[in-house]
């Protein structure tokens, strides 16, 4: 069908042009010639029609996707049969993916972030009371229309895929989506509601602002991990000039216990559409314990904390990856849930940016549809021609043999996943796909699906004990086998990450494909990071250095509000988790709250005054001294004791002197308005 640009698909659809080839399908502008419009057709390779599961899962999901219309959800207008493959026709979009967006311009302003999540929150509330979770948000999955219009794609799909992919794609126990995007219960393997998208949709306000997403890693095992263990960066110290009040609807979407979390993504769009129009933000106040006063950032909590829960940078691709739990993935069907709104009480407008009316972030640029990655769907962008500027550019390496196209992206750094699914008319353990395409941008440790033709004979068993993971990896690879580690066994005597046994055993006759069960020295053993938290630096580092830590401890300053300065916040690797004897260790200690910056208040209102103060967490002293009446210093700052720009510690008070109108004596008749003197001050005054 690639090579026919008039052929027909179903009687309805022609074929104008193939604009993308994934994993999974071949994309194809065309137009329905019975609505006259374009259309996108995804038409699935023939060899997924042979899987009764998948066409049932298919069926149903894509039936799912079909029903939920929404102005902010890419439509699905058809599926059915052609021949022995499938096919899905969907609205077709002009515009750009948020990801193209985002490596062209970096960083999105907090304004132009909360119009684009604000309308991906309406998508996703429609989508949840429909009892569909997308479990797969990001910014490849947003699309900006020409027209400023924002839409999601990929609803109700990627189950689909994952059920076909089960058996040949991933091992057991094994998550689908995309690492940088999971929820901390998708990463452990836990089922995903509505909160789980909200969590997603807090990693795209932080990319969209920063610029990178908050956690990133050598392969998607350690991003996984980081969405569980770690907390981001805050906002503050990333984008100085951020509003705290957008930072406080980052933290709530980001905390790790889904039940702190926005309950719903109806309740984070409130919360954007108040930003957006300088109102009190339900999170701000939530996060502050219900008063503007006495706080100045939001800052990270534990895990089961309060609304500023602020766990804390990879536009990935959707990919298989061991989980950290037990895991599921994919788009899924669901009962339908509700949640509610977040409210708050009066809370001043953020005085460093007053409410305007904003449009979206307009682009105007060519984009067709979707095409299917590595296990779940993705937004197709190669007519954009765009690239980030990231490590490298996948190569081709279809048609190379396995071991071949292995040892090429071993060499790249790159985590090759054989795929072996027989095809017709393709040599043994030649390499006729590859997930992503050519010429994506990649990262070392990043997984490559290569799916090829395996040998119908079985294959021989290598020796593999007393090789590295890395170098046993390879020759199992090239063998077409796949190696998986059951364990990991402690031993001073055996080098680390060298393999103590395995099984089946060396020279036994396995299928291809087969996975190899090793394990695994950890050399001399692991140990538990101790519990450090306030303690001094000193005691800190003198207790990670001795037995049987042996750390290599390094110490930076950490902004905290909580920890007293020159205590212990927290280290990385995280307290309480396992580490390697004798690694490197940072530990982290408080500075201190973030200081603030004293505003410019003389010649403000007292009421003026005290609002830009207080919204800043600074504290208020007023002295009135008595001015003529009809002054024009009359109700207004005449001086304060803390300069403008003067950066100082939160809570700090300001004095203020303010004049008071003071009756006139007698009524005379108004004389003509001498020239304007300074006020003086009463003898009596306090300064």
């Amino acid at each position: 069908m690639s090579g026919n640009d008039n052929a027909m698909v179903n009687d309805r659809y022609e074929i104008q042009q193939r604009v993308g080839r994934g994993g999974m399908a071949d994309v194809f502008l065309a137009r329905d010639v019975l609505l006259d419009r374009p259309v996108a057709v995804k038409v699935l390779f023939p060899e997924f029609a042979t899987d009764p599961a998948f066409v049932e899962r298919f069926r149903r999901e894509a039936q799912a996707a079909a029903n939920l219309n929404h102005p902010n959800i890419v439509s699905v207008y058809d599926w059915g049969q052609v021949g022995n493959t499938y096919f899905m026709a969907m609205e077709y979009v002009e515009g750009r993916t948020l990801a193209d967006i985002l490596r062209a311009e970096k960083q999105l302003s907090s304004a132009q972030a909360s119009d684009i999540a604000s309308e991906v929150a309406a998508a996703l509330s429609f989508a949840h009371r429909n009892g569909v979770v997308h479990r797969d948000v990001k910014p490849a999955n947003i699309l900006i229309g020409a027209n400023g219009a924002v839409k999601v794609a990929d609803f109700g799909i990627a189950r689909a895929v994952d059920t076909r992919q089960e058996s040949n794609l991933t091992q057991v126990g094994a998550v689908m989506g995309t690492a940088t995007y999971f929820s901390p219960e998708q990463a452990q393997g836990g089922q995903p509601d509505p909160r789980s998208d909200v969590y997603s949709l807090g990693i795209v306000l932080y990319e969209m602002v920063t610029g990178t997403p908050p956690f990133t890693g050598e392969n998607a095992v350690a991003v996984a991990y980081k969405q569980v263990h770690d907390f981001p960066q805050p906002l503050n110290q990333i984008v100085l000039d951020i509003p705290r009040s957008f930072e406080a609807i980052v933290a709530k979407c980001l905390a790790k216990d889904a039940a702190v979390r926005y309950q719903s993504a109806d309740a984070v769009r409130d919360d954007l559409r108040r930003f957006r129009e300088g109102a009190d933000v339900g999170a701000l106040i939530e996060a502050l314990g219900g008063s503007v006063a006495g706080a100045t950032t939001v800052m990270a909590q534990t895990p089961t904390g309060g609304a500023a829960n602020y766990p804390t940078g990879d536009a990935a691709t959707t990919q298989a990856m061991p989980m950290v739990g037990a895991g599921v993935g994919g788009t899924q069907v669901m009962p339908a849930t509700g949640g509610g709104a977040t409210g708050g009480t009066s809370l001043p407008p953020y005085d460093d940016e007053p409410p305007r009316k904003a449009g979206l972030y307009i682009v105007a640029a060519f984009i067709a549809v979707f095409a299917l990655l590595g296990g779940a769907f993705a937004l197709f962008s190669s007519l954009t021609g765009s690239n980030s500027s990231s490590d490298m550019k996948l190569p081709n390496v279809v048609n190379l043999t396995l071991s071949d196209a292995s040892k090429v992206l071993l060499d790249l750094g790159l985590n090759p996943v054989p795929n072996p699914v027989a095809k017709d008319g393709v040599g043994d353990d030649v390499v006729y796909g590859q997930d992503p395409l050519p010429d994506v941008v990649m990262r070392e440790g990043d997984n490559v699906t290569i799916t090829y033709n395996p040998k119908k004979a079985p294959v021989s068993m290598p020796a593999i004990q007393g090789l590295s993971v890395k170098d046993a990896t390879a020759l199992l690879l090239s063998k077409g086998l796949q190696l998986t580690v059951s364990e990991v066994r402690n031993d001073p005597t055996i080098p680390a990450n060298q393999i103590i046994s395995q099984d089946p055993g060396a020279n036994a006759q396995v299928p291809a494909g087969s996975a190899v069960k090793v394990v695994v020295s950890g050399g001399a053993g692991q140990v538990t990071v101790p519990s450090i938290e306030g303690q001094t630096a000193d005691a800190a580092t003198q207790l990670l250095k001795s037995t049987p830590y042996n750390f290599i401890v390094s110490v930076q300053n950490e902004v905290s509000v909580d920890v007293e300065k020159g205590r212990v916040v927290r280290t990385d690797p995280a307290i309480g988790g396992p580490i390697e004897a004798g690694a490197a260790i940072t530990v982290y200690v408080s500075s201190g709250p973030q200081q603030v910056e004293v505003p410019d208040v003389e010649g403000r209102t007292e009421g003026e005054a005290r609002v830009s103060l207080n919204t800043r967490g600074l504290g208020v002293e007023v002295t009135y001294v008595d001015v003529p009446t009809g002054s024009l210093n009359d109700g207004k700052v005449i001086s304060q004791g803390v300069p403008s720009k003067t950066m100082v510690d939160p809570a700090t008070v300001v004095k203020l002197t303010v004049g008071k109108a003071i009756a006139a004596a007698t009524t005379v008749a108004p004389a003509p308005a001498p020239a304007p003197v300074p006020d003086p001050a009463p003898a009596t005054s306090a300064p």
